[in-house]
């Protein structure tokens, strides 16, 4: 990721443009460009996705009155880094912001200039007035498959004219910060910050996170985020503050990382523009194993495929039940935290401990089928599960003590447990490459709240499930929060695939729930982004595999469902998933692929570890009295690829552990979107990253063959 100052000319066209490295000895860096280079300075322009968006004064053309846009790349090699190639270039019709309005501020030239802001993957449009501040939020959709065919701007159905700020009007300044809305009051001494949220009817989502008075910061100086800084720099005599930002502090702007005097060629600036480009290039250097560098240099495709309801304790708690000495523990020495059968729980007078299935031996006279019925796993199922007192003890701040799983469910089945030699493919991947035995499901929810954290950082302010019905089969209509796809896209990258095992109520699961309605260029060319798992292994055979693959289980049948759900039998989950490892080791982009295996969620099933709290994703989320700050139980998270040694046992090394949101956090930083760009909460912004993983210095020349399992329905052979 690289970040850049352009500083623009108070008199003229011309403008300059700085590398800004906050670690260096040299904050700001003069990038060499054409000496020529300029840009009309009655033209504004903002920074979105890998973009450069420019606009211009009003102008009539045949009786209409409009705007003139171009939607260019950014590339700070080029010798004018503001001619970049042309994605989308048009002119705006002034009825696109005001309709039928002549004026929402009552002066004459309220036409003449566009005030556009950006938010993540969205554009604001602001027009402060006295009585009055109107805004309409717009989709960005760059389209780069299609150049120069469609608008970036796609109205949604929040209409302009018709929408107000409660309290934002005259001379209130909005500056974006990742999540968050800076919004300097006009005595420009206070100030509030707004949770950015696109799902509200107000995508500045009352009430205000923060407000305050600034404490080092003069009226007269103009501020900008850079990342995940904040600047405030003088116009008269450069001298410039940097802060580090943090909303949810007590004072967001209360720690001065650098001070001084911006470069003298700034001298006589007008405005200070940030751009964050995407870093897609390797270092010149050997980077170091274990870094997001190294993970780039050696991984070009991520395949991520996620299963269901089942606990860590459940299916990998007796990995090294009998030895650890041969474990790599990355973030921590403390011992596999595996399964005991000393775990208990209370049922009717008893206790219920953990035991393994049919004494954990495999045989062909017996069903693999643990659980005689589907666990309960909703939000206050899980209460009931994870605290002694229910949701009393989430709302008393209360440490889960796992201990009403049996009474909850009213079954003790809850408490089996399998063995590695029942399930010899996830536990033989687990022991052959790495697993985490601290990883949790985002939410102590249920499927789609989960699913939902894993791909957009939260589970959309939404308590339960939304899996059927007419909220499933009309979600894409609604108005929610953008996916890593939408950010991906925004971003220049058109190199992603979900392929389906099954279609779901008519539709492909995860992208109707977490892509569909997003990206209008993506639905017109949907077929290039969705395809179904035959298609993924015939891809994977031919080495034609996308940079990020999404799978999708087989979910629901009379049997043979291969997604792990109880009470399914686990054969065909083992087995499916052992074909989707051959497959990618036996493609040609074996030493060039992570594959990824994790499970949405607990299920009800039991497991001993308490999680803890984990950060809050959207600041103003909260749904009877729950907060979605609550962490679900363990699940496993297994990772294979020849650039990981054997037996790893991963953990973050960090007070926050791994949970739902590490691989999606990981994903975009491997892809080196900046921080800054990726506006999916902070729950995704503080997840921590799994490169540690990748830590031999040469491909691994071995990758075992793994036996599937058998029962009685699957006998031996």
């Amino acid at each position: 990721m690289k970040t850049f100052l352009l500083n623009r000319s108070e008199t003229g066209n011309s403008f300059g443009l700085w590398q800004f490295t906050p670690s260096g000895n040299e904050l700001f860096t003069k990038v060499s460009i054409d000496l020529g280079s300029g840009l009309d300075s009655t033209y504004q322009m903002i920074s979105i996705g890998n973009y450069i968006l420019i606009w211009g004064r009003m102008y009539t053309s045949n009786g209409l009155d409009q705007y003139p846009y171009v939607l260019r790349e950014f590339d700070s090699n080029q010798s004018n880094p503001l001619e970049g190639k042309v994605i989308q270039s048009g002119n705006w019709p002034v009825t696109k912001f005001y309709q039928y309005w002549t004026t929402y501020s009552g002066k004459d030239a309220d036409h003449d200039q566009l005030t556009l802001i950006p938010m993540g993957t969205f554009v604001l449009f602001f027009v402060g007035a006295e009585g009055r501040g109107t805004y309409s939020l717009f989709n960005f959709d760059p389209n780069f498959l299609n150049p120069n065919t469609t608008d970036p701007l796609i109205e949604s159905e929040v209409q302009v004219g018709s929408v107000a700020f409660q309290s934002i009007q005259a001379g209130h300044e909005l500056i974006p910060l990742n999540n968050y809305v800076l919004d300097r009051m006009p005595d420009k001494t206070s100030y509030r910050i707004w949770s950015f949220d696109p799902q509200d009817k107000c995508p500045l989502s009352v009430p205000a996170v923060v407000e305050s008075s600034f404490q080092n910061i003069p009226a007269e100086n103009q501020l900008i985020t850079m990342g995940e800084y904040l600047l405030s720099w003088s116009p008269t005599d450069l001298s410039f503050t940097i802060f580090s930002l943090d909303p949810n502090a007590v004072d967001p702007f209360g720690e001065i990382l650098h001070q001084g005097y911006l470069p003298n060629e700034m001298q006589g600036s007008s405005s200070l523009l940030t751009i964050q480009a995407r870093d897609n290039n390797l270092l010149s250097t050997n980077p170091r194993p274990g870094t997001i560098e190294y993970m780039r240099s050696k991984i070009k495709h991520v395949v991520y495929y996620m299963l269901e309801s089942r606990s860590f304790d459940n299916v990998c708690g007796w990995l090294y039940e009998n030895d650890q000495s041969s474990i790599n523990f990355i973030g921590s020495d403390e011992p596999y935290n595996g399964a005991s059968t000393s775990n208990y729980n209370w049922f009717k007078g008893k206790q219920i401990f953990t035991s393994k299935f049919k004494g954990g031996i495999p045989s062909k006279n017996y069903e693999l089928n643990d659980q005689s019925a589907d666990p309960f796993h909703s939000v206050a199922d899980k209460f009931m599960q994870m605290f002694k007192d229910g949701f009393s003890g989430y709302i008393n701040g209360l440490s889960p003590d796992m201990s009403g799983f049996v009474l909850n469910n009213a079954n003790p089945d809850v408490m089996r447990t399998l063995s590695p030699e029942q399930l010899p493919v996830l536990n033989g991947l687990a022991s052959n490459y790495a697993i985490s035995d601290s990883w949790f499901s985002s939410v102590c929810g249920g499927t789609t709240m989960n699913r939902a954290f894993s791909m957009t950082g939260s589970a959309m302010n939404k308590l339960y499930s939304w899996e059927g019905g007419n909220v499933y089969t009309e979600w894409s209509k609604f108005r929610h929060r953008q996916s890593i796809w939408k950010v991906l896209y925004s971003n220049g990258i058109k190199d992603f695939k979900i392929y389906n095992a099954m279609i779901w109520e008519n539709f492909a699961y995860t992208y109707n729930l977490f892509l569909q309605g997003q990206v209008p260029s993506i639905d017109n060319n949907a077929c290039r982004f969705k395809g179904m798992l035959s298609e993924f292994k015939e891809d994977a055979k031919n080495g034609n595999l996308p940079a990020f693959s999404f799978l999708e289980p087989f979910w629901i049948a009379k049997s043979g469902t291969t997604s792990y759900h109880p009470k399914a039998n686990l054969v065909p989950g083992e087995v499916a998933l052992n074909e989707i490892y051959e497959t990618l080791k036996n493609s040609p982009k074996w030493n060039d692929t992570l594959f990824v295996i994790t499970f949405s969620k607990g299920g009800g099933i039991y497991d001993h570890v308490g999680p803890p709290k984990g950060v809050k994703a959207w600041p103003n989320d909260s749904v009877n009295g729950f907060d979605f700050d609550q962490l679900g139980e363990r699940v496993p998270a297994i990772f294979v690829s020849p650039w990981i040694k054997q037996n790893t046992v991963i953990r973050s090394g960090t007070d926050i552990p791994f949970d739902g949101t590490s691989f999606a956090a990981t994903l975009l930083k491997w892809f080196g979107i900046p921080k800054g760009k990726w506006a999916l909460g902070d729950r995704m912004d503080t997840a921590p990253t799994i490169e540690a993983l990748f830590q031999e210095t040469e491909a691994r020349k071995d990758a075992p063959i793994l036996s599937n399992p058998y029962d009685k329905s699957h006998p031996p052979g």
